[in-house]
């Protein structure tokens, strides 16, 4: 009766000099919407964004089908297609690198995206940290040391096998729809020193109001402990946008420290 994540099938062509060096890639995704459209396209576009994942790669073009089939109409689930665009990339990805005989991590390394580089959807990249990231987990995850053990271990042990990876990932935040990029808050100061915060991000696991008592007191400058959160509701902050898109904490901590400046403003 209810459908689930879309299923995709993706197929790809990919172009790469002999030193592993991305050129140019051509990608066919194909999501299974089932009966009805739903939000199967919006999971597309979100999956086009996606198909080369942290990788740059100059020349890209993609070509989508949302495909109509028999089934229940499947929908949005958490990261909207990307997941599934993501792991066509990483086959591509993974595919060179066993083509080129490279270790995949020091394939992906030199194919991060770093700042200024041009996505095939025309952003800029700015402030891009990719590179830091991946070499800070490289060196505290001890990569290569474990990748020997294991190389080790497997030669020695012929029905059981160990492996270890290093996966970077490139993921988009926010709405596609820009109107719904836009959060609210409400912000009471009291004469004790104390503070009532309202805002119009949902808690569902995610520890969201901790983060905002967080983003209040450093705001402030005062301890957390003077910081209360009143349960999200519409009559404290109307016409909230969906807690979702990965931008929860950015808006509402951002509407929070808002309210701060007009305070001190004002």
């Amino acid at each position: 009766m209810t459908g689930q994540r879309n299923p995709f099938y993706g197929k790809y062509k990919v172009g790469f000099s002999k030193s592993g060096k991305l050129q140019v890639c051509e990608v066919w995704l194909y999501n299974n919407a089932g009966c009805s459209y739903d939000l199967s396209t919006a999971v597309m576009r979100r999956a086009i964004f996606h198909c080369t994942n942290s990788f740059y790669v100059p020349h890209v073009r993609v070509n989508a089908f949302v495909c109509k089939t028999n089934l229940s109409s499947n929908t949005a689930f958490r990261a909207f297609g990307a997941p599934q665009s993501l792991l066509i990339a990483e086959t591509m990805g993974h595919h060179v690198a066993q083509f080129l005989k490279l270790d995949y991590a020091d394939f992906a390394r030199s194919n991060l995206f770093v700042t200024g580089n041009l996505t095939h959807y025309n952003q800029v990249l700015e402030h891009c940290t990719l590179g830091r990231c991946f070499e800070q987990v490289h060196e505290s995850g001890k990569y290569k040391e474990r990748r020997k053990q294991c190389e080790e271990f497997n030669r020695h042990n012929r029905l059981r096998k160990r492996g270890v990876a290093i996966v970077p990932v490139l993921f988009g935040v926010a709405f596609e729809t820009l109107f719904l990029n836009q959060a609210g808050a409400l912000v009471l100061i009291y004469v004790d020193g104390s503070v009532l915060i309202s805002h119009c991000g949902t808690e569902m696991g995610q520890g969201i109001h901790t983060k905002m008592i967080q983003v209040a007191a450093r705001g402030l400058n005062i301890p957390a402990e003077l910081i209360f959160i009143n349960e999200t509701a519409t009559d404290k902050v109307p016409n909230a946008s969906p807690t979702a898109a990965s931008v929860g904490s950015d808006l509402n901590g951002m509407a929070i420290l808002v309210r701060f400046f007009f305070f001190f403003f004002f």
